[in-house]
């Protein structure tokens, strides 16, 4: 075990373990190590573990400073003002057979995750995205902060952002209205993927980019608003609540639901998922609550339903607005009682599931209306999470391409996509959303060479995609468009693969949206 000594004038006066955690060294009494020196600041040092090593950050002066770290080599030591000596010092190692937790597990992993880690701040595209990677951040109002917040209830010096090794620790900085993790006032804490830190009257989510090769292979996002429905699932998937996922078709829905199964502690047990929109009316009861042989004609044996199937881990009911008000009453019913009853069966069964449904409707305006039950909707609706259309979260369209080029890869070879192919992709609405998209490319990347053109991609909407105005790009994309094409457009015409006149008219506003 290691630690730092504290001496003075030879004396000495403490020992503080340098564990995965920073220690601040300074004049306040909220500082780790407290040493009263008229020649210190009130927070002076930082002491922290960085790649193996141990360095002391001076975090008292500029911005400047807090970047260039001192290396603390085992047995050196360095003056703490006038009298005061800071010694790190190795201690004798661990005797055989006791436990103690190991430093070096894993660290590559989880430094490679923290570098992942971003804080935002704001929502849709005027979100401000700060990687947080491997460097001391302050947050304050003062212009020599790494963050600076224009908030007047952010102190100049509010809060400073510790990554180690390990983990991401946010400390306060003695600030007037404190700073919040979670909505609960800390003095030092650790942040994880989303958490949501909030100072002053700013509030920013950490967040963790997912590119479908790290812990969630079904979900690729690299928008601020799919980022922040990704913290939400962090935060959902420890909660045993039903949660409703709303969106349109081919948004991934269930990429979202099996996040929120994976992440939380039933992501060791069954993970179920039935369309209720795709089952034959007459055969719905029987796919939810199984049957009893004989229950009814084919009847030939017993059959557990998805209930009894999904027991103890999570349930998936896609198209929950599909399901017929008869069984809307049955549904309810299991949910208050968390029992079931197979067709033709005298006896319930009892059935834990943690329940996630999903629906493109508008269940609310299905409850005015009186074709989905009120009381149901506020039982599966506990929890909501609104999964954004791939045309209000254009940032994801680039990464989804890639995503699926690479995954047809084994099968057709290698492709990449041309800026001008990317450029069309981009121009297109997509109401059909990611599905549609991993359609186009599929057909385009088998119809093409090793590169993906802008004309296959054509083809492949001329084959798959809409035909109406969906298929028009918007104004602003075609305003972008000529943008990047220096104003020529022409050129931004052929990339977006329409007409000049057609171009003209979405530039002033014509074609509708």
């Amino acid at each position: 075990m290691e630690i730092l000594e504290l001496y003075r004038r030879g004396e000495l006066l403490g020992r503080y373990e340098l564990g995965q955690r920073c220690l601040e060294l300074g004049r306040a009494t909220e500082c780790d190590v407290v040493v009263h020196d008229a020649d210190l600041a009130q927070r002076h040092w930082l002491v922290m573990r960085r790649q193996g090593a141990v360095f002391a950050f001076d975090v008292s002066g500029p911005k400047q400073a807090r970047a260039l770290g001192r290396p603390l080599a085992t047995g050196a030591s360095f003056a703490l003002g006038r009298e005061h000596v800071l010694q790190r010092v190795q201690l004798p190692a661990v005797p055989p057979g006791t436990c103690r937790e190991s430093t070096t597990e894993s660290l590559a992993q989880r430094a490679q995750a923290l570098g992942r880690l971003t804080l935002t701040l704001g929502t849709g595209r005027d979100a401000r995205r700060v990687p947080i990677e491997q460097r001391l951040i302050e947050l304050g109002r003062s212009e020599d902060s790494d963050l600076v917040l224009h908030d007047l209830a952010v102190s100049e010096h509010h809060a400073r952002l510790e990554p180690t090794e390990r983990a991401l620790w946010v400390r306060d900085l003695g600030s007037r209205n404190g700073t919040f993790v979670d909505g609960v006032p800390v003095q030092s804490a650790t942040l994880r993927h989303g958490s949501i830190l909030r100072v002053g009257r700013t509030d920013l989510r950490v967040i963790a980019s997912s590119t479908g090769d790290d812990d969630s292979p079904r979900i690729v996002a690299e928008s601020s608003d799919m980022l922040q429905v990704l913290a939400e699932v962090q935060r959902m998937a420890a909660l045993a609540w039903p949660v409703l996922v709303v969106g349109e078709s081919g948004t991934g829905k269930e990429g979202i639901a099996f996040a929120l199964h994976d992440r939380g502690p039933r992501s060791e047990r069954a993970f179920v998922a039935v369309n209720a929109g795709g089952l034959p009316r007459e055969l719905v009861e029987s796919e939810l609550f199984g049957h009893e042989r004989g229950a009814f004609t084919d009847a030939a044996g017993h059959h557990r339903g998805v209930f009894e199937q999904a027991n103890n881990g999570s349930l998936f009911l896609d198209e929950i607005g599909e399901l017929p008000l008869e069984l809307q009453a049955r549904l309810l019913r299991v949910l208050e009682t968390g029992e079931i009853r197979r067709v033709g069966a005298e006896r319930t069964i009892a059935v834990d599931v943690r329940l996630v449904c999903a629906t493109h409707r508008d269940l609310r305006a299905m409850v005015a209306d009186g074709s989905f039950r009120q009381d149901l909707y506020y039982r599966i609706a506990r929890l909501v999470l609104e999964v954004p259309a791939l045309r209000a979260r254009r940032e994801d369209i680039t990464a989804l391409a890639h995503h699926f080029l690479k995954q047809v890869a084994s099968e057709v070879g290698g492709r990449e996509l041309t800026a001008e192919a990317l450029t069309r992709l981009l121009a297109y609405d997509w109401p059909g959303n990611a599905r549609e998209l991993r359609n186009v490319l599929c057909f385009a990347a088998a119809s093409s060479g090793p590169y993906v053109e802008a004309g296959d991609i054509e083809r492949a909407l001329q084959r798959l995609g809409d035909v109406g105005l969906n298929r028009l790009p918007a104004s602003e994309t075609c305003r972008l468009t000529v943008a990047q094409y220096g104003g020529n457009k022409a050129a931004a015409a052929r990339a977006l693969g329409i007409p000049r006149t057609t171009l003209r008219d979405r530039l002033r506003g014509k074609g509708g949206e």
